[in-house]
């Protein structure tokens, strides 16, 4: 989940959802996961989380998840997108074939604000939480498979970071090999822990990485200025101002967990403008947020066209992207059924949808639901008691350990409820 958050932002979300989470807390209900079963699935995350390894090289944790998942007696197969394991769990007969999707794969940071310190490997998105949850929903649903009518197929997908791992797997055969009626997955989240969140259509802002290229004679320090001035020309949002602030998120009337919120229509731009230099050329580069499809190719003509109508645009020579990744998209009858199955489980209090798109934030899990109706979910695993933040992307990541208990707990109720349901 590519994120580069403001960490305000992710504060204040945080705040938000712990003011409004319930003192009476009902995600202990329904429990599937024996302290035995927790404590290993916590040994299993502190293990990856002590080997972190990056999009393409988590052979290490490929190894130990394809090993789990045979003990478990799942069927196994491998060799999708590189290091990508599918466990299969036939249940007692036939019947609605659902996916689970976990992500692997760690990333790179650095852990102080000097711009001159070494990156260093981490898990600072909870991708090894997000593993040691799918693997125990198939421990626990594999002792329930006599109660399964269908199949769960489980994807341990690599190299989300990178935004290739969902597009690697699917293109090395995935949906030849498994075919699913649905796919479910989840991404940790800075909200209270308890809460689960989700919400039709896109999720995210859709995201891109624009790059100016010009030749290198260009006054590169007056043309930066005038290309962060371009760009702040553009920026759209309800509030006139940054859309995180702390007047708007919580506003009762306009907040993230309002239907009038002001996260549904903006284009926002992240502050820093990259240079890149090449043999006679500079570019630069500068990331972008929108909410509405429709207005992407829109938006970067008229950036080239405002650079090429200026002084600067006798020495521009092409408009690129590095990065044009879409959004989650969730499937909004699938999503209104899911959140209705998991609010019969658990509670109005805890199961709450979002509104709007989420900026700053994103995830690969889109490309398999363009081959597949499908739901992301967000899991709160923040603790303000314990003073545990699960801000994504930032130093300060952590995560309540207890998030797997209430993950596994959740989401194997879940698909056992949806797998036992008429296909639709």
């Amino acid at each position: 989940m590519k994120s580069k958050p403001a960490i305000l932002f992710w504060l204040l979300l945080f705040w938000l959802s712990h003011h409004l989470h319930s003192q009476n807390s009902v995600f202990a209900s329904k429990e599937l996961v024996t302290d035995l079963l927790y404590n290993e699935l916590v040994g299993i995350k502190e293990d990856l989380h002590s080997h972190p390894e990056l999009a393409g090289q988590e052979k290490r944790t490929s190894k130990i998840v394809e090993n789990y998942l045979l003990d478990l007696g799942l069927e196994v197969k491998k060799g999708f997108g590189g290091n990508g394991i599918v466990g299969i769990l036939n249940g007692h007969k036939e019947g609605k074939k659902i996916a689970w999707r976990a992500d692997m794969d760690a990333a790179m940071h650095v852990f102080d604000d000097n711009p001159n310190s070494k990156t260093q490997i981490a898990h600072i998105c909870g991708h090894d939480v997000h593993t040691v949850i799918g693997l125990g929903i198939a421990n626990v649903l594999s002792k329930m498979k006599d109660s399964i009518n269908g199949t769960v197929y489980f994807i341990f997908q690599p190299a989300e970071e990178s935004f290739e791992g969902a597009k690697s797997m699917i293109g090395d055969g995935l949906f030849q090999e498994i075919r699913p009626d649905e796919i479910f997955g989840l991404h940790v989240f800075p909200t209270e822990i308890g809460t689960v969140s989700s919400k039709p259509n896109e999720l995210f802002a859709y995201q891109r990485i624009i790059r100016l290229t010009f030749d290198d004679t260009i006054d590169e320090e007056n043309f930066e200025e005038f290309f962060k001035e371009t760009m702040r020309r553009f920026v759209r949002n309800k509030t006139d101002g940054k859309p995180w602030s702390l007047e708007y998120l919580t506003h009762t009337e306009h907040g993230l967990m309002n239907p009038n919120t002001v996260y549904e229509d903006y284009f926002i731009v992240e502050p820093h403008i990259y240079r890149l230099y090449d043999d006679k050329t500079i570019s630069f580069e500068c990331t972008y947020y929108e909410t509405d499809f429709a207005r992407l190719n829109t938006i970067s003509k008229r950036i080239t066209n405002n650079v090429i109508d200026s002084k600067y645009g006798e020495f521009y020579i092409k408009t690129s992207f590095t990065a044009e990744r879409p959004t989650v998209i969730n499937d909004p009858k699938l999503t209104g059924e899911s959140l209705n199955i998991l609010k019969d489980l658990y509670g109005e209090d805890d199961v709450r949808p979002f509104y709007g798109q989420m900026p700053y934030s994103n995830e690969d899990f889109i490309y398999y639901q363009y081959e597949v109706p499908g739901v992301m979910f967000l899991l709160g695993a923040s603790n303000k008691k314990k003073g545990i933040y699960a801000l994504p992307h930032t130093s300060e990541f952590e995560v309540d350990e207890e998030v797997i208990r209430v993950g596994v707990n959740y989401f194997s109720n879940f698909l056992t409820k949806k797998i036992n349901t008429n296909k639709s």
